[in-house]
């Protein structure tokens, strides 16, 4: 089937693509670094723990949001996690491109609960 062709080759460009390989190569460098990954690994758990409050309707956190922000200013002065932390980030961007494309490319009849 051409469509299943066509998803193959995204993936093979995707993962040819500078966003991701320069995500492999500070991933690769950070599981060298074991405090530094650890920085990251508890960065990112407290981040996503605080979006799912926002998600499920809880009001910001307005001290944990703080703590964040604390934890990232620590994050940059270290090379490393502050080097995964942006090529993750720019590979994360050009996957929301990417789904956006899809999404928009079949979005009609994919509005049932759309204005009538």
């Amino acid at each position: 089937m051409i469509v299943h062709d066509k998803a193959h080759e995204l993936g093979r460009t995707l993962r040819s693509s500078e966003e991701y390989q320069a995500f492999l190569a500070a991933k690769k460098k950070l599981d060298g670094e074991q405090a530094s990954k650890t920085m990251v690994q508890d960065f990112f758990k407290k981040k996503l723990a605080a979006e799912y409050e926002l998600m499920a309707g809880n009001p910001e956190d307005k001290e944990k949001s703080q703590e964040l922000q604390k934890m990232y200013e620590l994050i940059v002065l270290n090379t490393t996690a502050r080097d995964f932390i942006h090529a993750h980030m720019r590979f994360q961007q050009l996957a929301a491109d990417v789904y956006k494309i899809i999404g928009d490319a079949v979005a009609e009849g994919m509005d049932l609960f759309g204005k009538e």
